[in-house]
């Protein structure tokens, strides 16, 4: 996203600013940090402190030959976001950690779990600097209480994909892998607001027989807890961070669970995912390329954090799904038929996520492209020619 900032953006963004000066300030003192509640860098606890559940690595299965063709298509002109502090360095595969671990606090204004004793957010990867949004002070230190037995914190991502795929479903591969014992309590921290899928995946693992209690932190307010749940997958290539394909059933029955209240009628075979008016990633064009999709039979749908249930059942039962890129096409996860996914993305704005996920739940997958993107990432297309694109496409798919 801030690869299209202005220079004059960057030039007056005082974030980094206060970043340097609170470290400064703060020093390495873990108790400074404490006090003012800024946890500047990352690191990993004491081996004393970390009961290690699983340490794998997870081969990705964009790199199978049936994608061979469509990876080669997404590295040209490939924007996905490195993480060069990443101490794994291999772009194809992921490590997948679970572990319990005692002494770390939860800081409510930034939900981000550090390590007490040595006022570092945990991090498996990397050692690195944090930043302002995820490291900056509040007065929680005058608000501290303990809380017993297991606790996970959901941090407020503000972006769909990443939050099912990043925190959601390590945590769903941590819970059906058994690090929370039947009978023991397991208490999900969140921010004070909570988006509604957050709600969602909460009652559905009580539904699903868990002893679950929810604690809603203001930014004022952090917990210390007995033992910590960490469940993360680390990548150096922050595109390809889902690593956890074996965890999709287990969660898919957990939402099922929250939603069984909820009906709707058969989805149509095939979708299209239109981001609506959006500020990011506009497509000049899409209202011709639609038209011409409903006359192929494709039912346009958006999807908001209102409409979840309704996500997993359009890309569950379709055969075929489209859209731009974008955190939409993580509902491709929930496919039951090994769908065909068809990605529309800018000429120079190619990123791998889109064939990552649909690899990992065995859909197929095809790319089409418009014109070079600008301001905020938008492109024009020409209709007809994405649609031309977009039969070829399933053409193929058709294929022995």
């Amino acid at each position: 996203m801030a690869r299209h900032h202005s220079a004059l953006h960057r030039t007056f963004d005082l974030k980094p600013i206060a970043f340097r000066v609170m470290k400064g300030l703060t020093g390495s003192s873990p108790a400074l940090r404490k006090a003012v509640s800024f946890f500047p860098d990352f690191g990993w606890p004491d081996d004393g402190k970390v009961r290690l559940i699983e340490d794998s690595v997870h081969p990705f299965r964009l790199m199978q030959s049936r994608y061979d063709r469509q990876r080669a298509f997404v590295s040209e002109h490939n924007v996905d976001v490195m993480k060069p502090s990443c101490r794994f360095t291999e772009p194809d595969s992921a490590h997948r950690v679970v572990a319990l671990l005692s002494g770390i606090l939860v800081p409510g204004h930034t939900l981000t779990p550090v390590d007490a004793a040595t006022g570092r957010q945990l991090s498996f990867d990397t050692t690195s600097d944090s930043n302002w949004n995820f490291a900056h002070p509040a007065p929680a230190a005058f608000h501290t209480r303990r809380v017993g037995g297991i606790v996970a914190a959901i941090p407020p991502y503000s972006h769909y994909g990443h939050l099912l795929t990043d925190v959601l479903m390590p945590l769903c591969h941590a819970l059906n892998r058994g690090a929370v014992a039947p009978g023991e309590t397991l208490t999900i921290a969140t921010a004070r607001s909570v988006n509604p899928l957050v709600l969602s995946f909460i009652d559905g693992l009580r539904r699903k027989g868990l002893s679950i209690d929810h604690v809603r932190l203001a930014p004022w307010e952090r917990i210390q807890t007995d033992s910590y749940l960490y469940a993360r997958t680390h990548c150096c290539n922050v595109e390809r961070l889902f690593a956890t394909p074996e965890a999709i059933e287990f969660a898919r029955s957990l939402f099922e669970a929250a939603y069984q209240d909820r009906q709707l009628p058969e989805p149509a075979p095939r979708i299209y995912l239109t981001r609506g008016d959006t500020r990011l990633r506009r497509v000049d064009g899409e209202v011709a390329l639609m038209e011409g999709l409903r006359q192929r039979g494709f039912q346009i749908v958006q999807a908001s954090w209102s409409n979840h249930y309704e996500q997993m059942q359009w890309f569950g039962k379709a055969q075929i799904v489209m859209g731009v890129h974008g955190a939409g096409l993580a509902n491709i996860l929930w496919a039951q038929r090994q769908p065909l996914l068809i990605e529309l993305m800018a000429q120079n704005g190619r990123k791998s996520t889109g064939l990552h996920w649909a690899a990992e739940a065995g859909a197929d997958y095809e790319p089409v492209i418009g014109g070079a993107e600008g301001q905020k990432q938008a492109f024009a297309i020409d209709p007809d020619a994405v649609l031309r694109d977009v039969d070829a496409a399933i053409e193929r798919s058709r294929a022995p």
